[in-house]
């Protein structure tokens, strides 16, 4: 019983905004808090090189994780009748070989832009990693639906993708493997457009009606979310524009903290400012 609810996506897409800022929430945000700062302490008494195994075992479990839930959606087309969500569907389809979603993107470009030592990506995809995982740890409508108690592979995949997104490159920031400068802001202007023309050829042209990046429709319109819930189909991307651009300006100065030192500095700039 248990495995037949574990290895399905029944409730994925119902509900997705009901448990924002409720009791599941609050416990999924205090999980992340907690798996964070513990994860934070183990690795950082380790060497170097453990760092690194451990950094790719997560790595390596994204993509995992990311082609399990493929095939998870995959299998329900064709064995489950009638379909439980919208997510289920052919081996010849699009979904499985490529993606328009931010998350999507980042998931196979993360490990990509790391193992390979990619300088040039670094910062978009260090970044968008950073946005993403934030995110989905303060949106989470793929992480708490249906019945949020009930744990499934979906669940699972979401959860672990979207922590590691936001974990590794905070870790590798602060080991000193990466700095986000405010000079290279055009790297991440370029990056931005790509994924955001990336997700309109994928609405417009190859997965025609969906709604990648949320550029078609406003799911929040109507919900519980203040602001959010007020802008109507289309004007909500100007909405939109403006807290990416202000989460990314903060996930740059919030970066520093991470830094070797940064919190410590930070306190000290802090006193110093008092004093005066």
């Amino acid at each position: 019983m248990f495995l037949s609810t574990f290895f399905s996506t029944t409730g994925m897409g119902e509900n997705t905004t009901d448990y924002f800022y409720s009791w599941p929430h609050f416990l999924y945000l205090f999980l992340n808090i907690v798996a964070f700062i513990g994860l934070w302490y183990f690795l950082k008494k380790k060497n170097i090189a453990t760092q690194d195994k451990i950094i790719n075992v997560a790595l390596i479990l994204i993509l995992i994780l990311k082609y399990a839930g493929d095939i998870l959606f995959i299998y329900e087309y064709y064995n489950v009748a009638p379909i439980t969500s919208i997510y289920p569907h052919p081996f010849w389809d699009v979904d499985t070989f490529i993606s328009f979603q931010l998350c999507g993107i980042t998931n196979i470009l993360l490990p990509i832009t790391i193992w390979f030592k990619l300088k040039g990506l670094k910062e978009f995809v260090y970044a968008s990693s950073i946005l993403g995982g934030i995110a989905v740890i303060l949106f989470p409508v793929t992480v708490l639906y249906g019945d949020p108690y009930v744990i499934t592979l979906p669940i699972i995949r979401s959860s672990f993708i979207h922590f590691f997104l936001l974990f590794i490159p905070l870790f590798l920031i602060n080991r000193g493997d990466h700095h986000l400068s405010g000079k290279r802001w055009y790297q991440l202007l370029i990056g931005a457009i790509i994924i955001v023309a990336w997700a309109m050829f994928g609405n417009l042209v190859i997965d025609i009606g969906d709604n990648n990046l949320y550029l078609m429709e406003n799911p929040f319109f109507g919900g519980p979310i203040p602001l959010l819930n007020s802008f109507p189909d289309g004007w909500h991307n100007i909405f939109s524009v403006v807290l990416v651009i202000l989460g990314f300006i903060l996930i740059y100065y919030g970066s520093r903290l991470f830094e070797e030192d940064g919190l410590k500095n930070f306190i000290n700039k802090f006193k110093k400012g008092k004093k005066t």
